[in-house]
This record gives C-alpha cells, structure tokens and sequence, in this order.
C-alpha cells in the first residue's frame, strides 16, 4: 500500500466537520434501513474489519453498550460508534443492521484501525528549521497510532509555524507506505516547499479623509511610538497580517457609519519590496433608520427590542449591529431556544443617508437537557467537574448559565480545553449536554536559583499539584485539591512550606485548608525564626467575593542578639544633650502567638499574577492572645485595595493602597517587635533599603559625630503605589512607578504629611512561574534623614 495527499492541509481542515455529520444522522439512517429493529431484540453482535492491522474483537465489544438479547436502539448505536472511535484507534466506524429469523436482528460493526508508525517520520525540504523542532511540533513519534487525519494535523502545526516566520507559501504534502501490512506498520514521509519569505514593513494609508491615521493605529497594527523596541527593531508583518490589516480598517469605518466603505490592501512584497498600501473609499457616512424584526412568533417586538443597542436616528455600527444580533440569539437560548438566531439584513439608501436593519429571527425549538456527560476527563473526576456547573438534567435548557459553567471549568486550571456539546437524542425536544474536556498537567517541580537586591543569591525547590487528590492512590490527581511544597533558601533567609487547600469540603462551597512553615531571618539586629501552622476555612461570597476564618499558631524565636548597646527612640532624641527614651536589644526571647483572623475579599482581577483589568479589595481583623491565651496580646486591622485600569496599546495602569494598625491589649504593653510593620524594599517602597523606612532607634559612636540607626518598627502603616506597564515583546513590559508611604510608632496615626516617597522606571520579565522584575528608582522624599537608599531593586516574583 503507499497513499499519497497533494491536499492535505486543505481536505483534511473539514474532516472533524464530516465525522460529526455522518455520527447525527446514524440514528436516521438505522431507522429507514430497518424500521423493525426498532423494537427488535439483538440476536448477535459481528466485528467486521477492513484495513491492515490486527482487531481485538474483545476489546471492541467491552465498549458497547448494545449486547446479545438487549432491545435494539438506533441511539445507542450511534453511541456505540461515537464510543470506539474516542479510544483513537480506528479510522472509521461503521455500524448496519441485518434482519433475521423471529424479528431479532444481528447489529454489525465494521471498523478501521489506525495505522501504526515502524519509524519517527522522515522530513524532506525543510531548510528553515532543525529537524527537532519539526519533530517536536508534530508529536509523532515510533510506534504511535495514525490515519490521514493525524497526519494533516501534524502537517497544519508546521505550516503554521512557518506562516510566523513570514513563510506564507509554505506547503507540504505527506506519503504512507506499507512495511507490515498483517500488523499494520506503515512509514510516513512529509514533503515541504518553503517557498521564500514575505512581508513588508511600512505600510501607507491612501483615501482616508474622515479618520486620521493616529486613529488607525490599532487596526493598522502599529507599535505605539513610545514603545522603546521598535526603536531599534522595525515591525514586519506577512500577508496574513495584512489581510487582518483590511478587515480591521473596514470594521472601524463601519463601526463609524460608514456602511458602503470599500477598503483594499496592495503590496510588493512579492517583488522583494517591503510597502504596503492601504487604499480606502469611504463612501457616505449613514445613521440608523428602521429596525424590523421579522420572524419572531413566541416573544413580542415589544420584549425584543430591549435588546436591541441602537436607535434610530444614531450613527450606524457594525459593532452596534452584531451585539444586538447576539443579544437576541442569547435571549431566546436563556429560555431554552436552543438553535436560535437573529440573522441581520442592511438596506443603506443613500439619499436619505440611512441604513435600515431587518433582523431575520431563526427560533429554534425548546430544550429540555436529559442528561449531564462529561467526557475524555481521564485523571479529573467526575464530582470536580459537575460541582463547577450550574446546570442540571431535566430543567430547561439555559445558554448563560451552560456559558458561565464553561467558563467555571477553564478557570479550574485543570484543562487545555474546554466544550460544550449539545447531543441529539431520540427525542426532538431533548439534548444531552456533553462537557468534553481535554486534561493538561497540572503538577510542577521547579528547582532553580536567582538574585534579589535583598536577598542575594538565593536557591529554591518547589513541588506543586492543582489538581491534587490526598486519597487517591497512586497518582494522588483529579481530586481538584491543592497542594505545594516549597523550599527557599540563601545567606539571610530559609524558608520551608507545606500548604493543601480543598477547595469543596463535604462536598460544599466550603474551602478547608492548613499550613505548615518556617520562616527564618538574618536581620542585622537579631535572627528571627517563625515556626507555625494554621488551618483556614472559607467560603464563596456573592460578588466575587469571598469570607474566611484561620486560627493560626505560631512559635518565634528571636536570637544572636548581636547588637546589646542602648539605643534611644529617634522620635524623642535630643541632639544636644544625647538623650531619649532609651531601647535595647537585650536578651534573646521567645513567645507563642495564637491568632483568630477574619478576612474579607472581593476579587474581580482578569488575572491573578499579571493582570490587566479589575479590582480587589480585602479587610481583615485579627486578634491574638486573651482568649486565644499564649503569650502575646494584641490585635490588628488591615485594609488593601488595587485597581489595574486598562489603557490603549495593552498599557496598563495600576493603582494599590494599603493600610495596617496594631494595639496591644490586656497587661500587655506594646506590639511585640516580630509583629510590627517595616517599610522600604523590593516589595514595598522601592528606592529605600530593605525594612529602613518608619521609627527608628539611634546612638551616637563615641568620640564622633556619627550615628548608628536601627528600624524597630510601627503600629500604624500606610503605602501606596501607582504604576504604568507597557507592553514591549511577549513576556516583556516596561514599567513607570511612584511609591509613597510610611510607618508611625504609634496607633491608628497615618500623617499624609509625613510620607516617604521615590519614583523610577523598570522591566517585567514574565517567565510563569520564575517573574522577574528590574527596577531603578530615585528617592524623592525621605521620612527621616538616617533613612538609607538602594536604588537598584532586583526581584523575583509577581507584583505585591
């Protein structure tokens, strides 16, 4: 056997299209073949074969759900064949029904198995690229399963490839040849012609009268002129750009009232030039006329126009247009029409200057969902996934809330994909509601080592499961749990962390979690261990937002007291006399803290570690000691808030506040040293040196005029932070920031006139899960004059 396509990218594009056809009218075609079958008992069950290779007839029959003396059911086929070719090893699955003696019948299954690779595929014409990375972006290897659908699959991922390199002629074409043919071995051979490279890189706008070109920068695709990569590199775009290039000039000049714009785009690129043209007609600008809905039987016009975005008499939109076409199909589809639509028709007449839009109304049929199916879940389990949706079997079809269930699964975090299929079933009126799913890794190990202005060299180990199951032997995934193991270390810190978070606990909206940690510090002072644990319990809120209780108790440790001078208070020092309220560091000390913490969150962030759009809020109250007893007495109260504001170009801008107070209570005197608030550093107020900002204890070097300063903290701290992000390349931004704040030893005090401040400029180096962030920032104002600069700021993580 050798078989060859010429046309692979092209006839294979449709093939899924075809396969779920032919699997909807199965059903029909089993009823006009046999229509006594129907309520015919199933005599036999035959496994025909056609193609190379070998069949284990045992292990198609274990997944049919039709069997010997079972009624027959047209649907039930149809499943059955749909069933077999999701294992992925046949081509092809056909199923007929024969009529025999006494009205039973004999349900033959005929099938095609996959072809199976005897060698890695071979690449012929591929010059732009190393062989490994064909490879890689194929994902064919020795001995995996393939038919001519996997190979044009596998073609289409190295044509795209090379359409981004600024290949747009790029083709290829593939060839199967038989080496076993009883065990079904065959040899794959792709061909590529790379053609040669295309694309220009300044493109010039003819015609456009009413819309200047500043205003088409977006749908030109132009890099805002501020942005300091396009300095040195020059944009390119290839033909298909170009093609996006007309389309989004024609939309933005519809979206504006020009209806008859005629926009086209020219290029010599194919000649060796690098220009494009963009030449517009922009024809008559219209409004809105008359706005018919026809076709609507079941709802009046009345309810239908609420949900229509414009009015007569307005300027015409294209975007105006399809959101109302939009909002009518989801108006019929939230009350079970499913199949609705609202097809728009456009009469601009010139002479009045006014474009009449009909809205041809398609209702589709009501709905009912029989039955709930998750498929191709193979490590998540079923429960994690039903207990996302908010949709059930028997009640009316809802197209939001299948939407929202959507989306609830791809926030899991659990799958590549996700969709929503509503099946036919033997009912007109009923669907099956299939969420088919496809896994990804959820499970990380990282090990690695990194640099921070702080911290200096720093080493750390970090294994983490999304999508963890603690009783789930032995893989201990798909229960939808969260668990991370964590280890940081470098010459002033050490850090060991165990957390795990159920997400649903007793099958609730209740989350349960605990933590396990310590937490060890090198300040120049003194060396602080934390070591604790705490349990957490929360639940969903309306409104994105969320409430939870933790108990946490925590042992500190406080020694290698190196510095056992007496210090005096900066704020009651008199320069002259050298005197103060005196402080020391006098003797190692250790103390419990048992704490109750109550928070309270709203999150409506598009992103959690870099994002570009929302907002979260968060208060919360603590108390630690009286009846909680151990050794320290004291409560806390905390507030925080940031807005990121997107602007054009993808700039964002974010906006962050934040508040803490302490008091001690009861016999106890003062906050304890290891829960007061510092500022200065990396993650705080970025320009000063680490925890240098706030109340400070000083003395004077004996026989000089110098001094030494130490932070000892505050009860009461304000920050605030304002930055400017602007995209450079993929996984790189530049940012522009302002830091302002301060700490005050006593409670409840925040003194916007006595505020630290610095601003500066940085990089945003995006890596998931290793961010790095490059900052150099001047201080502007400081809060005391001891307080100390360092103005270079080098930090791994996400944003604070």
């Amino acid at each position: 056997m050798k078989t060859s396509n010429d046309k692979a990218v092209a006839m294979h594009h449709g093939r899924g299209l075809v396969g779920r056809v032919g699997l909807g009218i199965i059903a029909l075609i089993l009823t006009l073949v046999a229509p006594s079958a129907m309520a015919a008992n199933i005599a036999d069950i035959e496994i025909e074969q056609r193609g190379m290779g070998r069949t284990d007839k045992d292990y198609i029959k274990a997944h049919l759900q039709a069997s010997v003396g079972a009624e027959f059911s047209a649907s039930l086929a149809a499943q059955d064949v749909k069933r077999l070719l999701e294992t992925g090893q046949f081509t092809t699955v056909n199923v007929r029904v024969e009529e025999g003696a006494g009205g039973d019948v004999k349900v033959i299954f005929t099938v095609q198995p996959k072809w199976r690779l005897a060698a890695r595929p071979e690449f012929q014409g591929v010059h732009r690229f190393r062989q490994g990375k064909v490879r890689k972006l194929m994902e064919l290897e020795d001995g995996d399963l393939v038919d001519e659908q996997a190979a044009g699959v596998a073609m289409r991922k190295v044509i795209q490839e090379y359409r981004k390199k600024r290949y747009p002629r790029a083709t290829g074409t593939w060839t199967f040849e038989t080496v076993n043919e009883a065990r079904g071995l065959v040899r794959l051979v792709f061909v590529f012609e790379e053609g040669k490279p295309s694309f220009v890189n300044e493109i010039e706008v003819k015609g456009n009268q009413t819309i200047p070109n500043r205003e088409l920068r977006d749908a030109l695709k132009r890099p805002w002129v501020l942005n300091p990569w396009y300095w040195i590199v020059r944009k390119k775009y290839d033909l298909f750009e170009l093609g996006e290039i007309e389309s989004n000039v024609k939309r933005q000049y519809m979206n504006q009232g020009f209806m008859d714009v005629q926009v086209s785009v020219s290029s010599d690129s194919e000649e060796g030039g690098r220009r494009a043209v963009v030449k517009v007609q922009e024809g008559e600008r219209y409004q809105f006329g008359d706005v018919r809905l026809v076709g609507n039987t079941l709802y009046p016009d009345e309810a239908l126009r609420n949900q229509l975005t414009m009015q007569p008499g307005t300027l015409a939109s294209l975007d105006a247009i399809e959101n109302s076409a939009e909002r009518l199909q989801l108006y019929y589809g939230d009350r079970g029409y499913l199949n609705a639509g609202a097809r728009p028709v456009l009469v601009p007449d010139s002479q009045t200057r006014k474009v009449h839009v009909t809205y041809n109304i398609r209702e589709g049929e009501l709905v009912n969902i029989r039955n709930i199916i998750i498929r191709n879940n193979t490590r998540t389990k079923d429960k994690v996934i039903r207990r996302e949706l908010l949709v059930y079997p028997g009640e009316v079809y809802n197209q939001t809330r299948v939407q929202r269930s959507e989306r609830r699964l791809s926030n899991l975090g659990f799958f590549e994909t996700v969709r929503v299929i509503p099946e036919q079933t033997s009912r007109l009126a009923e669907r099956d509601l299939v969420f088919d799913v496809t896994e990804k890794r959820t499970g990380q190990f990282m090990i690695g080592a990194g640099f921070s202005s702080v911290d200096n060299l720093l080493g750390f180990i970090e294994l983490s499961q999304g999508n963890f199951d603690l009783l789930g032997w032995p893989y201990f995934t798909g229960g939808g749990q969260k668990l991370r193991l964590k280890m940081q270390m470098s010459s002033s810190r050490a850090d060991y962390e165990l957390n795990f978070t159920e997400p649903w606990f007793l099958d609730r909206q209740l989350s349960l979690g605990f933590d396990l940690y310590r937490r060890e510090r090198d300040y120049t002072e003194y060396d602080l261990k934390r070591t604790g644990s705490a349990i957490r319990l929360g639940r969903a809120l309306p409104f994105a937002s969320r409430i939870t209780m933790q108990y946490e108790i925590e042992k500190n440790e406080i020694s290698d007291i190196s510095d056992l001078n007496t210090y005096y208070l900066l704020d009651t020092y008199d320069f002259e006399t050298h005197t103060g309220t005196p402080f020391q560091f006098t003797s190692e000390e250790d103390g419990v803290k048992s704490a109750v913490t109550l928070t309270l969150a709203q999150d409506t962030r598009d992103n959690p570690f870099i994002p570009t759009r929302g907002n979260r809020f968060s208060t919360s109250y603590s108390v630690a000691g009286g009846p909680m007893g151990f050794d320290y007495d004291f409560y806390s109260v905390g507030l925080q808030t940031a807005s990121y504001v997107p602007l054009w170009f993808g700039h964002v801008l974010s906006l962050r506040t934040r508040f803490d107070f302490a008091e001690p209570f009861g016999e106890a005197d003062e906050v304890p040293l290891t829960e007061r608030f510092f500022l200065g550093g990396g993650r705080t107020l970025r320009g000063f040196k680490y925890r240098d900002v706030g109340p400070k204890v000083i003395r004077q070097v004996e026989g000089s005029d110098r001094y030494y300063d130490r932070p000892y903290g505050g009860q009461s701290m304000f920050m605030a932070n304002a930055e400017y992000t602007i995209p450079i390349i993929k996984m790189l931004r530049f940012g522009l920031f302002y830091d302002t704040g301060n700490v005050w030893s006593e409670q409840y005090t925040v003194d916007f006139n006595d505020l630290a401040s610095s601003t500066g400029m940085g990089l945003r180096l995006d890596i998931p899960g290793f961010p790095i962030r490059i900052d150099r920032a001047w201080v502007l104002e400081k809060d005391d004059e001891f307080t100390g600069e360092d103005n270079w700021v080098i930090w791994i993580g996400y944003d604070y």
